[in-house]
């Protein structure tokens, strides 16, 4: 039970992006096909709009837990690895600092739309509701930069990228469909 919660929780940002994904097409596709026939909805570009910034937040923090983030990391390729993975190290405190900063002004932005109320036009919600989103995935993205690293440098596992994976996956098929010819 224990192993189900813990796969749940390191997986949060996927399903949530999944159905944020499933859920602002299927409201985007209702506002086409209802315009089509001289009818519209006024809230569905608006709570698609928040799905849309919703999922792009928590999608970045699941391409953090997984090390799928683009970076550049050419520049390492002929020094030792001590030293790829010592500048690596230091851009993820860099990036740690942005995401606690960032998460810290979120909440005081939601604070001020809690003190000084703004609902939003189409919806009629609190603002400062849709707003939780900054604080809450820059946290979220701050927990999983000190997991990841936990992972590679004292638990000493080695995190491959969703990419180079399937890159793999593709050569290993093909050179195994190349054997049986």
């Amino acid at each position: 039970m224990k192993k189900i919660v813990l796969a749940l929780l390191d997986h949060f940002e996927s399903y949530l992006c999944q159905f944020l994904l499933v859920f602002f097409v299927v409201v985007i596709l209702l506002q086409i096909v209802l315009r089509q026939i001289n009818m519209s909805l006024p809230w569905t570009e608006e709570i698609a709009r928040f799905a849309f910034i919703w999922f792009i937040l928590f999608g970045a923090c699941y391409a953090t837990r997984l090390c799928a983030l683009n970076r550049v990391t050419l520049q390492f390729s002929r020094a030792p690895k001590w030293v790829g993975n010592l500048f690596l190290f230091i851009g993820d405190i860099i990036w740690l600092c942005f995401s606690l900063i960032m998460a810290w002004e979120g909440y005081i932005a939601v604070l001020d739309l809690v003190e000084f109320p703004y609902a939003t036009p189409a919806l009629d919600w609190d603002l400062g509701m849709v707003y939780l989103v900054f604080p809450l995935s820059f946290l979220l993205m701050a927990i999983r930069i000190v997991q990841v690293n936990v992972i590679k440098y004292i638990l000493k596992e080695e995190i491959l990228d969703p990419d180079q994976e399937s890159i793999k996956e593709s050569q290993k098929t093909l050179m195994a469909e190349g054997d049986k010819e």
